[in-house]
């Protein structure tokens, strides 16, 4: 009689310190429904950090919530990094990088499921577009050096070589940039620069030996971007985006400006100036290397706009031309698509004297009637 006396007298014990324990962590399954929810801060379009009530921390003492709450993308292990801060009857939680568009997210108190939330995706027409990738050509040289990627949004870094792939002969997915630590965006990250292996392009060196150039001649190269790749807002990109070209021979020569083809214009009017370069150049460099100088010495103001396949160049005033004496200075860092500059080749065989000689600026002059 004991016995069973003391005996119901821990069942009962027991059933009110699960009663204790399931009210203490809400995220037991009986207080599913009264949860309440998590909120959604945005700023700039972007889901910059999360509000979580401090209703779903009852019975946590403040000074341990920092060190126990996590939050995960949905089903994932490794927590978000970020920065805890405990506010009056709240938690806010900012993500080093702002979470993204679509994904499911858990706040988890130590191993227990607190909450979810998701983030919800953008209107597609909003979303980030690839607008080019230049070089725009349909085939470039075997000895291809970069290439750009130009985006119609910030983009998100880190992201390039898990969402880049490279198709030869529509077959075998094959490396073909380096991986950098550091990945190449403009200031606005909107143009990243892909580089191709310089080892592997200049002969004789040992990662040209061992693998050959990335690019071979005589094949066909589908250059592949996944559309999972993300904006700084977390948008992915509209759709995949896809270049095809052919590899033709490598380009062994330097540009020389003395055989472009100038095009002038009117006085008084803002045409653009058009010069024919003959050939491909580097997109960037176009638009960076060159500039036009007026009798006087004083820059032009205006654009460099390269076109048809980078291989003509216009130059678009900001005001009406006068009549005149024009010089157009290019800088010796203008380059092919090879990497091959005004003054020197990208893999020049150094047994051998460069026939032109070292110059920091090349000249041409034109005349506005």
């Amino acid at each position: 009689m004991l016995t069973n006396t003391f005996n119901r007298k821990k069942v009962r014990l027991y059933c009110m310190w699960s009663l204790a324990f399931s009210f203490f962590l809400p995220g037991c399954s009986d207080h599913e429904k009264e949860r309440p929810p998590v909120t959604i801060h945005w700023k700039d379009n972007r889901a910059e950090s999360i509000i979580i009530p401090m209703a779903l921390f009852r019975g946590i003492p403040r000074d341990s919530i920092r060190q126990l709450v996590q939050v995960r993308l949905a089903k994932m292990n490794s927590p978000i990094i970020g920065e805890l801060t405990i506010l009056d009857g709240a938690v806010r939680f900012q993500p080093a990088i702002a979470f993204t568009r679509g994904l499911r997210y858990e706040v988890r108190l130590s191993d227990k499921l607190l909450s979810e939330f998701e983030i919800p995706k953008n209107d597609k027409n909003d979303a980030p577009i690839v607008i080019a990738i230049y070089p725009t050509a349909g085939v470039l040289p075997e000895n291809l050096l970069k290439m750009y990627i130009a985006f119609s949004k910030p983009m998100q870094e880190g992201q390039a070589l898990n969402n880049i792939f490279v198709l030869k002969d529509r077959n075998d997915t094959i490396p073909v940039f380096l991986d950098l630590d550091q990945e190449l965006w403009n200031k606005e990250r909107t143009m990243l620069t892909l580089w191709l292996d310089p080892g592997r392009i200049k002969r004789d060196l040992q990662p040209n030996l061992k693998m050959g150039t990335p690019l071979q001649k005589g094949s066909s190269y589908q250059l592949l971007l996944n559309n999972d790749w993300r904006d700084t807002n977390g948008d992915s990109l509209a759709d995949d985006y896809k270049k095809e070209f052919l590899v033709g021979p490598r380009d062994s020569l330097s540009p020389d400006p003395g055989l472009w083809t100038i095009y002038e214009t009117k006085s008084g009017s803002t045409q653009p100036l058009k010069i024919d370069l003959h050939e491909s150049l580097d997109y960037m460099l176009l638009k960076n290397a060159i500039r036009i100088i007026d009798s006087k010495g004083s820059n032009v103001m205006g654009t460099f706009a390269p076109e048809e396949r980078e291989t003509i160049l216009s130059f678009i005033p900001s005001a009406a031309w006068n009549k005149g004496e024009y010089t157009i200075e290019i800088e010796s860092r203008l380059e092919d698509l090879a990497g091959n500059n005004l003054s020197r080749l990208f893999d020049q065989d150094l047994t051998t004297k460069n026939p032109r000689s070292h110059q920091d600026l090349y000249k041409r002059s034109f005349r506005i009637q």
